[in-house]
């Protein structure tokens, strides 16, 4: 067996630098479709000609229906949405519909109060008038503006303004010997994810946070604002939680666990993720009388913001009382998820989600999303009605309570952890979007197919296709060349949306994409069916394309004879993280102490293993009598290949995450940290953890090329 072994290893070099030859010399052909064999690929082309084109009229009236009145989780409103979303997917011919219900952490604001007691008194508004132009703004409902997840408390202290409250402030604050310790912080929302900022400061010992909304970052510094243009008003307010979701999403109450039935949940004192500090989040109509009255150092000149003061950073002389109750009590929440059931491989899925809970009517976050889903499940419909059944499952899932954390999608993710990981192909999201360029996010396997796909897809507004914008917008180091041709390549995804416990925590192929551009009612009461057809997207242009994009990413992987995954793209890219984290390690004096050469060595084999998978990937499609049962074994370890790069103990102090190569940084939320392991305890500055973690992240790399040799293997065999 040993012998066997060696002589496998053996071959496969020999190959590996043979095919590394070819494919530096190898033209500029680009390949059929990605997976397809030569009348596989015609039949696709073929079906996707008789794809219908998504009508703005049905899109409005999605979008008109679901944004009619506030629904944010835990409310009857949310739960009537996921019905009327549910008989919609009957309605297109989706041949099983289910709910999943959850019983989870839904706190809610009791008391809210912020009075500004010294050198002057005001109290602050807390609130967001109606403007004459959207009747929406006149209905009930609405949720005050909270940061869900906030301590209760009543507190008084001196305010310091710290920017946006990230480690970096700190540092400054710490070289003008200013400390937050036993005070109130006012902190600019941006830059990083909003429940980062209470977070740091109360470890700094502050006592509570305010968080603003400094019309330099999307107020009239901007543009107009609403309801003239589409920035934030004056007294316009960003909601949203501020659960620490780097340590875990989903129920605080129930890590690991599905929240329903009689599972055993945390007291509240024990939880992790709820935040230490009451935290509020402001206008910066209310914020300007606290900053005028702050002063101190004067702020250094990138501290600065829109407002017609000079700002200062404190401590004091303004003092503030806050006082902050919430209800804690368990609320249910519904998932609706919708099957088009495959003809060949029924068990096999290729899933699409998007929430559908709001902080208020959600009429770009999350209703454009969902709009979309909803006529992409009708054009997918129409054609199975007509006999043109996808080769596999295709799942459109409407998530519950990802506002307040994400919670609907990983509880789920919990609940179905196994049946997940060994029968979703891939996990594509699609949240909100408005009219702007197009990004997208995922792993990097999926980069060539993506590339691929958006070349077929026409750019709204332009002669060119949605590849072409994209190129035109991304720098030169987002550029790179694969199998002859440029490719932009794909961010990598932190955390943020429903996507994260599909990719950080069970290891399953993940993108998120779409398109847009700045605003300012995220969050806010603004955010209506109005401002979306006024501002966001007038007539469902974009969601036109986008609606065209989703259904072809979907057939395409439904319907492909090798899943289009291609690992040389993923090896590329760790070999680009892991320049990143040696640089890290020289600047922060600690390189002395680590060797990277076994994390290099590792990441080309995997690429080496890769290129020689590719080739007989292209050799088992082009054989017309290819044995189905040989390509359905190469498919088996495809899948099981991202999975491999997860690791069962997780990331140092959150075991959640188990994904070595793309993680949420522990002090950045939604941002991403690649190699995350690693590179944080560099960071850090802790060379003992680096050391252990970069075991880890080798292991992975072993295991997901050893994955791939056996399909190399069994595809050798045909």
């Amino acid at each position: 067996m040993k012998k066997g072994g060696a002589m496998r290893t053996s071959i496969l070099k020999s190959v590996v630098v043979c095919l590394i030859m070819l494919n530096s010399l190898s033209g500029a052909k680009e390949k059929q479709l990605l997976g397809f064999n030569s009348k596989g690929a015609s039949d696709e082309l073929t079906l996707e000609r008789r794809l219908g084109v998504a009508l703005p009229k049905r899109m409005n009236e999605y979008h008109l229906i679901m944004t009619a009145e506030p629904h944010h989780a835990g409310t009857e409103a949310n739960i009537k949405i996921g019905h009327y979303y549910a008989e919609k997917l009957k309605e297109f011919g989706f041949d099983e519909v289910q709910t999943f219900h959850y019983e989870v952490l839904l706190p809610r604001p009791i008391e809210r109060s912020v009075t500004l007691i010294s050198p002057e008194r005001y109290e602050l508004k807390l609130v967001e008038p109606p403007y004459d132009e959207d009747q929406d703004l006149t209905k009930d409902g609405v949720l005050p503006p909270y940061n869900a997840y906030a301590a209760d408390g009543d507190i008084t202290g001196e305010i310091v303004f710290v920017n946006y409250g990230l480690p970096e402030d700190y540092k400054v604050l710490d070289s003008l010997g200013v400390s937050v310790r036993g005070k109130i912080v006012l902190a600019k929302y941006g830059r990083s994810w909003r429940g980062i900022k209470p977070k740091i400061a109360s470890e700094h010992g502050a006592v509570g946070c305010l968080i603003y909304s400094d019309p330099e970052d999307d107020g009239f510094v901007q543009g107009e604002v609403m309801p003239k243009g589409k920035w934030r008003p004056e007294w316009g307010v960003q909601r949203g939680s501020v659960m620490d979701m780097p340590t875990y999403p989903g129920d605080p109450l129930t890590p690991f666990q599905a929240a329903k039935g009689d599972v055993k949940r945390l007291p509240l004192d024990k939880v992790p993720t709820l935040q230490k500090i009451p935290v509020l989040p402001i206008s910066y109509g209310d914020a300007l009388p606290i900053l005028r009255n702050i002063e101190g150092p004067i702020a250094p000149d990138s501290w600065k913001g829109g407002l017609a003061i000079t700002y200062h950073i404190g401590p004091g002389p303004a003092k503030v009382r806050m006082k902050l109750k919430s209800d804690w009590s368990l609320r249910t929440i519904m998932n609706v998820i919708g099957i088009l059931r495959g003809s060949e491989e029924p068990e096999k899925i290729v899933m699409v989600g998007s929430h559908r809970d709001a902080w208020t009517f959600g009429g770009r976050d999350p209703i454009s999303g969902a709009t979309v889903l909803l006529e992409t499940g009708k054009l997918l419909g129409d054609l199975a009605k007509k006999g043109y059944r996808p080769k596999r499952s295709i799942a459109i899932a409407s998530w519950d309570g990802e506002e307040y954390g994400l919670i609907g999608s990983v509880e789920y993710g919990e609940e179905f952890a196994e049946t997940l990981k060994n029968n979703v192909v891939v996990y594509l999201n699609r949240e909100s979007y408005t009219a702007g360029n197009f990004s997208a996010s995922g792993v990097h396997s999926l980069q060539p197919f993506i590339n691929q796909l958006t070349k077929d897809i026409n750019m709204p507004g332009s002669q060119g296709t949605v590849y072409d914008s994209w190129k035109e917008n991304s720098n030169e180091n987002r550029l790179i060349k694969h199998n002859g041709y440029e490719n932009v390549r794909l961010g990598a995804l932190g955390s943020g949306s429903d996507y994260t416990v599909f990719l950080d925590h069970l290891g399953i192929p993940s993108i998120n994409l779409g398109f847009g551009s700045g605003n300012g009612i995220y969050h806010s009461r603004y955010d209506t069916h109005w401002f979306f057809t006024q501002y966001g997207d007038p007539g469902f242009v974009y969601g036109i394309a986008l609606t065209d994009l989703v259904a072809k990413f979907l057939l395409r992987m439904a319907n492909s004879t090798v899943y289009p995954f291609d690992y040389s793209s993923t090896a590329e890219t760790v070999h680009q993280y892991i320049d990143e984290v040696e640089k890290e390690s020289e600047d922060r004096n600690v390189a002395k102490h680590l060797n990277f050469s076994s994390l290099r060595k590792s990441t080309t084999i995997l690429h080496a293993t890769s290129l020689v998978l590719n080739n007989q990937i292209e050799l088992l499609l082009s054989n017309p009598g290819a044995n189905r049962a040989l390509i359905k074994e190469v498919n088996r370890y495809l899948l099981l290949a991202e999975e491999n790069f997860t690791d069962n103990g997780g990331l140092p102090g959150r075991p959640w995450f188990r994904h070595q190569i793309y993680a949420p940084g522990f002090y950045t939320g939604y941002g991403v940290k690649t190699l995350p392991g690693v590179r944080e305890a560099i960071e850090k500055g802790d060379t003992r953890e680096a050391q252990k973690m970069m075991v880890v992240l080798e292991q992975s790399l072993q295991r997901v090329q050893k994955t791939l040799l056996n399909a190399v293997v069994v595809s050798a065999g045909q």
